[in-house]
């Protein structure tokens, strides 16, 4: 018998079987933040999820809000589960408990974190001075002082037959006689009414567009006497990304009177909301509005929980945008995986910081050939140089394409909206502690800031850069004028002003830049990419082809294979048949994310990805008569001319890579080796030798190694802190698909 006469051994024994039973009735429930991270809830509320554990009714369930009894906003979804929409949370930590109403037992226990509305979350300070465009958008004169906020407003629109959006007249029927129809990508015809919603998240103008009812509107979804979406919504969320790389220092404006529409220079079109997918859009989004990819992961993050709070879960979140919008699409996916489950980039650049460097040179091309050279330049061996074709007007896209991006990156003083006004912005003279312009500065909680110049870290770098390398061993070049090229070319100073010695990056924030992040190593990009663009690479612009298959390689060297991304290209030119890619990439990305839902096998996510992959996802492009041709994009292939997609949409260079960098372009400064005679295909004379070791005194780029302090990012979903060059690993989550 195991009692003794004070029964103290069974009363152990019950203790311990209870605290066992306890332990197991824990580990089987759960909360479970369902509108976004529990480490990154914003604005005071949150939709819960609490999973009831077996034996346990749901009715003897309660659950507190730092101790507050908040089951009255709960709704059993079924007879395990409970959901609803949290409010009151304060500012930092919060406790929510589930319970037994009965005997008081803790069920489970939640850390949820909640952010101001206005962030920051996760891209450490936001820039200060800022010009808050809520009057300009239509939203109201702005605070005095503080952030940037704004009272949500809602506005209604409808399309007519005649294919234009207008003001909904009434809210109630009659509805207009041109009222037009639409058919969502499930087949629901309903009439094409659109609600936008209008007011400010994380100091950025947002709207979001869904198909609605005004004589019944959606309502707080997660009460038991709200309205949820109707048939008009197809469940799922599409986000539109805008391009440019501009300075920042305000809000970005968007006019919340007029409606909302998915614009793109290949096409302006309505697809993804008349398919019925809700349509979502930040201002700081837009990459000319700030150039940091960390608040627009921040504001996409928070946008998207707002939107799950107000409307519902989506099924799957599509982003979608070109230029500048796909260095934001490429760098959320790797650096904060989960927000997306597919994105479908418009003429790609993988990021900001690598093609920077190639762009920059550009500005120093220009200064030569224009001012330093001692040598004459034909047209066509600038264009052997900058590795562009020449184009209609005698030019190429390097030499005054880029001109304006390429002078302004590295300057301060320029590329700000007429908004923000002169006297903010930075002047050596008269204002050097002013708000500086350029990139680095817009990523400074990334870079960190430099002990010697008091500014943000600068990142570029052409020390060791033979402009021109293979050009001169094509001998489309010669030897003299290559020498002259490197000895003349010089650099820029951390204002942006030419001076006669090569660039030096700073090598801290090099590193921080690779740690951070802020390079695309492509690592988390396992998730459904289709990438497409129209070729442009004849007509002296920016977007040209060979920064896709940049994403190929980088894709290729992280996890081994690239078939979890299509490549599309129609033609620039005009007249054509071209289809509408938007729509296409939409419906494609939507069968393709359908068929990996529907994939319940224990493989891999990357794995069911690839599986996952439709037909329609194939590799091509489309000729002028829009005849589509499937046909593989590699590289290998594509530089020998091997295909019909090759022939008809080849690729070129850069300055950069006519120097000998690697086709993933991902090297920001290059590790140096001394120059060595058996690197050219062409002879020096020992005076000519002897001047090329002048040049690069220090030695010239070895591209078989990494570059300097190229290295893996720290690690996914980083916040960065108040010091700038420092941040924190928000740990892993189970946030998003991927």
């Amino acid at each position: 018998m195991i009692v003794d006469k004070n029964g103290r051994v069974m009363r152990l024994m019950l203790g311990l079987i209870a605290l066992a039973c306890a332990c197991e009735v824990a580990a089987q429930s759960e909360i479970k933040v369902l509108s976004t991270r529990a480490d990154s809830v914003s604005g005071g509320d949150a939709v819960i999820q609490v999973r009831v554990p077996p034996g346990v009714s749901a009715l003897d369930v309660i659950v507190l809000r730092n101790g507050v009894d908040v089951s009255s906003s709960f709704v059993a979804t079924d007879v395990i589960t409970l959901q609803g929409l949290v409010s009151g949370l304060n500012v930092g930590a919060n406790v929510i408990l589930a319970k037994t109403r009965s005997t008081g037992s803790i069920l489970s226990k939640a850390l949820v974190q909640n952010w101001p509305i206005y962030g920051p979350i996760l891209s450490g300070p936001h820039q200060r001075p800022w010009i808050c465009e809520t009057q300009a958008s239509g939203l109201g004169p702005p605070p005095d002082t503080g952030p940037c906020v704004a009272p949500t407003r809602y506005d209604w629109f409808y399309r007519t037959t005649a294919g234009t959006f207008v003001a909904l007249p009434s809210l109630t029927p009659p509805f207009p006689a041109n009222l037009a129809k639409t058919t969502t990508i499930d087949g629901t015809v309903v009439d094409y009414i659109v609600r936008v919603e209008s007011g400010t998240i994380d100091e950025s103008i947002y709207r979001i567009a869904i198909i609605d009812d005004p004589t019944n509107p959606i309502f707080n979804p997660w009460s038991t006497g709200g309205k949820k979406p109707g048939p008009g919504w197809n469940g799922k969320l599409y986000m539109h990304f805008t391009g440019g790389e501009g300075p920042g220092f305000r809000s970005g404006r968007n006019t919340v009177t007029a409606p909302l529409t998915v614009s793109d220079s290949i096409i302006s079109t309505d697809d993804p909301l008349n398919l019925g997918f809700a349509v979502a859009f930040g201002t700081r989004n837009t990459f000319g509005t700030g150039a940091n990819d960390a608040v627009s992961a921040e504001t996409a993050l928070m946008i998207k929980e707002h939107f799950i709070k107000n409307y519902g879960v989506p099924k799957f979140t599509i982003g979608l945008g070109p230029s500048g919008a796909s260095s934001q699409l490429h760098l959320i996916t790797n650096a904060y995986p989960g927000i997306f489950d597919g994105i479908v980039p418009d003429r790609t650049f993988p990021d900001a910081y690598t093609f920077v460097a190639d762009v920059v040179d550009c500005n120093l091309l220009a200064n030569y050939f224009n001012k330093k050279a001692t040598v004459p330049w034909t047209i066509s061996k600038i264009s052997s140089v900058d590795g562009y074709p020449v184009s209609a007007d005698n030019s190429t896209t390097c030499y005054s394409g880029w001109s304006g991006f390429a002078a302004q990156w590295q300057d301060p003083t320029k590329g700000f909206d007429s908004v923000v006004p002169v006297s903010l912005r930075y002047n050596a003279v008269t204002n050097p502690t002013g708000a500086r312009g350029d990139i680095w500065t817009a990523n400074v909680n990334a870079l960190g800031i430099s002990p010697v110049t008091g500014f943000a870290r600068n990142g570029y770098d052409n020390t060791g850069l033979q402009y021109g390398l293979q050009a001169l061993n094509s001998g489309a070049i010669s030897v003299t004028e290559f020498l002259d090229l490197n000895a003349n070319i010089g650099g820029l100073d951390f204002d942006g002003g030419f001076v006669a010695q090569r660039s030096l990056g700073d090598i801290t924030g090099i590193a921080n830049a690779y740690k951070s992040g802020r390079v695309n190593t492509s690592i988390n990009m396992t998730l459904p990419v289709i990438d497409y663009r129209s070729y442009l690479d004849d007509q002296k612009n920016i977007h040209t082809r060979h920064r896709t298959f940049a994403m190929l390689e980088r894709l290729i060297h992280a996890n081994g294979t690239r078939d979890n991304m299509a490549v599309w290209t129609i033609p620039g030119t005009t007249p054509n048949n071209n289809p509408n890619l938007i729509r296409l990439g939409i419906t494609v990305m939507n069968q393709w994310l359908e068929n990996l839902a529907a994939d319940k096998s224990t493989a891999s996510y990357a794995a069911k990805v690839i599986a996952a992959r439709p037909a329609s996802a194939n590799d091509a492009c489309w000729d002028t008569s829009g005849r589509r041709i499937d046909e593989p994009a590699t590289l290998a292939a594509t530089l020998a001319g091997e295909g019909v997609c090759a022939q008809l949409y080849p690729i070129h260079a850069d300055p950069r890579l006519v120097a000998g960098a690697p086709r993933a372009e991902d090297i920001l400064k290059c590790q140096l080796k001394p120059v060595t005679v058996t690197d050219y295909t062409v002879s020096f004379t020992p005076a000519e030798l002897v001047r090329l070791n002048v040049i690069f005194p220090q030695g010239v780029c070895d591209w078989t190694k990494p570059g300097v302090s190229q290295q893996p990012m720290t690690d996914s979903w980083l916040r960065f802190m108040p010091e700038a060059g420092t941040w924190t690993q928000m740990g892993h989550s189970s946030f998003g698909n991927n």
